[in-house]
């Protein structure tokens, strides 16, 4: 998409407010639930761990994630290992995690793709991206079986410090309920539109601490406004018809 037609995105995002305001709004919800839920730490992960993680991740909670995962891990000393496994008993490894043979699948199709960049050594890493542009980066990652732009993302910010920041159904829901971003918008202009308002040095801060509060107070069916911390710089109790 156009940087113009995504700034036009950003203006409807922030069309009762001038920029300013909006920046401030942020910089404001930032400060709040680092107060609440603490300075998230980038870890060191290891690229192609992180992958896997992201895509066991999909449609199902952070404790089936870490279960399915540990269980690939003791079973299989490293992703060669996988890859020479039946797909019917890695599905079983992580069935815990749901939709285990689609996982399987997508796991295997992505290690196989990245092997085959190796040219002909066999190493299954991503050592490839590490000084790549960053939106040169995400695309290469999106050329892989089961990685959209979320999966690149996290990836990236988590694994090389890219200054990318991944929008999952908590960050997209509350950064809509907050007004950084317009109802309308779609996931790639959400991310596109919360990429240019958020300070840089602020990615991985705003996109754990969101998913955080999410889980913890602004669920999607049932936001708990009248005790949120964000409170003072949310529109939504308002817009819904809920005072408090």
């Amino acid at each position: 998409m156009a940087a113009t037609d995504i700034k036009k995105k950003a203006d409807l995002g922030i069309q009762a407010e001038n920029p300013a305001e909006t920046l401030e709004r942020l910089r404001r919800c930032i400060d709040l639930m680092e107060r609440a839920y603490g300075l998230p730490k980038r870890r060191g992960s290891n690229p192609v761990d992180l992958l896997v993680q992201t895509i066991l991740s999909q449609n199902t909670t952070s404790a089936n994630t870490h279960r399915a995962f540990e269980n690939l891990k003791r079973r299989y000393p490293d992703y060669q290992a996988l890859l020479d496994a039946p797909d019917e008993e890695v599905a079983r490894a992580i069935r815990c995690g749901g939709l285990a043979n689609i996982k399987t699948k997508r796991i295997k199709e992505a290690l196989e793709k990245i092997k085959e960049r190796g040219e002909g050594t066999g190493s299954i890493d991503l050592d490839f991206l590490k000084d790549a542009d960053p939106e040169v980066a995400r695309d290469r990652l999106m050329d892989l079986p089961g990685v959209g732009p979320k999966t690149a993302a996290v990836v990236l910010l988590f694994a090389f410090n890219m200054p990318l920041l991944p929008v999952d159904t908590h960050v997209n829901r509350l950064s809509r309920r907050l007004g950084f971003v317009p109802v309308e918008a779609s996931l790639e202009e959400a991310e596109r539109i919360l990429e240019m308002i958020t300070p840089r040095d602020k990615y991985c801060s705003f996109h754990v601490n969101l998913i955080r509060h999410g889980r913890a107070v602004c669920s999607a069916r049932a936001p708990f406004c009248d005790g949120c911390i964000l409170r003072e710089v949310c529109p939504y109790p308002d817009l819904a018809g809920q005072k408090g």
